[in-house]
């Protein structure tokens, strides 16, 4: 009867993952209240809820989905409320974005992901995010970069080849609420100043980019 019980138990509790996990961490460090889920990856098809250890502190998802509709993430809080928006869009996307960016946020104990294809998330690390080491930096879609950080009176000047948003954030730390550096519709060329102290920056557009500090 026990051993009937405890399998029951273990059917149970192996039931509450949601999505296919790779690289999954041990038992021990599973039950740590703040758990890294660097290089972690889960896959999936279709809307979905990923469950995991609460995160409190920011890193990076890097996300791929091969759909025709809606596909939507938002990061879900230890009390069951939505915490931020990290995508919307629509059709195939493949993109790397922040998440915990700003301080004083509870974490984050789950994933709630809206598709209607396959679809591939990936935790890594601040010091995996992009290096924006030359002058000028090109890419496309969502990234976030990491740079030296800036001093005194700093420029950035940038280019979208898009139809959507182009929206960009300079920070001085991870974890620190951004200073909004663009926030434009379709293509876009402009300059904006970078202020003293940012170390990342997030971009936010659906086509081909360019940034160039000055």
């Amino acid at each position: 009867m026990f051993k009937r019980f405890l399998a029951m138990l273990t059917l149970t509790s192996v039931s509450l993952a949601v999505g296919s996990l790779e690289g999954a961490p041990s038992t021990s460090a599973a039950s740590a209240r703040t758990v890294s889920r660097d290089d972690t990856t889960y896959r999936g098809t279709g809307s979905q809820v990923v469950r995991f250890p609460v995160i409190t502190k920011p890193g990076l998802l890097k996300f791929r989905h091969d759909g025709r509709s809606n596909f939507i993430v938002h990061t879900i809080n230890p009390l069951g409320k939505r915490e931020g928006l990290l995508i919307n869009t629509v059709g195939s996307y493949e993109g790397t974005v922040l998440y915990n960016s700003s301080y004083g946020l509870s974490g984050i104990a789950a994933l709630e992901i809206k598709a209607d294809g396959p679809w591939k998330a990936v935790f890594k690390p601040i010091s995996k995010a992009r290096c924006w080491c030359a002058t000028t930096i090109q890419g496309e879609g969502d990234q976030v970069l990491r740079l030296t950080p800036t001093h005194g009176l700093s420029t950035v000047r940038a280019t979208h080849a898009g139809d959507s948003n182009f929206i960009a954030f300079g920070h001085p730390r991870a974890g620190s609420y951004g200073d909004l550096l663009f926030n434009e519709i379709g293509s876009y060329k402009g300059k904006a100043t970078l202020p003293t102290g940012t170390r990342l920056v997030t971009v936010k557009a659906d086509g081909a980019w360019s940034l160039t500090r000055g």
